[in-house]
């Protein structure tokens, strides 16, 4: 059976983790924790979406966003906090969107590309 373990464990792993080196992905850091809470108890697990959900409250992991084209965004597509918005105007005086930008863990997106694509995190 599976369990899932407290925010402060998996905060503590994921901190021992990002000393020793940078994980280029969500799939990589999830596989990189995960392996390390087995050693903690081996029924622990937990999925990429829940660690980068704490990952995000922790001021000392650094996330980098490669971003895509896709729909605009209403909510941080990393974090789920709300996002600043900076327009600016076309050539016929339309207001354009122009970029996103989160406070809480630094996603940016513009020109069009909203979405996050690959993630990459260190300390």
């Amino acid at each position: 059976m599976m369990k899932i373990p407290k925010s402060e464990v998996v905060k503590f792993v994921t901190k021992s983790v990002l000393h020793k080196r940078t994980a280029n992905s969500q799939k990589e850091l999830t596989e990189l924790v995960n392996e390390q809470l087995k050693k903690v108890d081996s029924a622990y697990s937990i999925s990429g979406k829940r660690l980068r959900d704490i990952i995000s409250s922790m001021k000392e992991v650094k996330i980098g966003i490669e971003i895509k084209k896709g729909k605009t965004p209403g909510k941080c597509p990393a974090c789920k906090s709300s996002l600043k918005k900076a327009y600016s105007r076309n050539l016929k005086g339309r207001k354009v969107l122009q970029k996103l930008k989160c406070h809480k863990c630094g996603y940016s997106g513009h020109d069009g590309k909203w979405l996050p694509r690959k993630y990459k995190f260190w300390i």
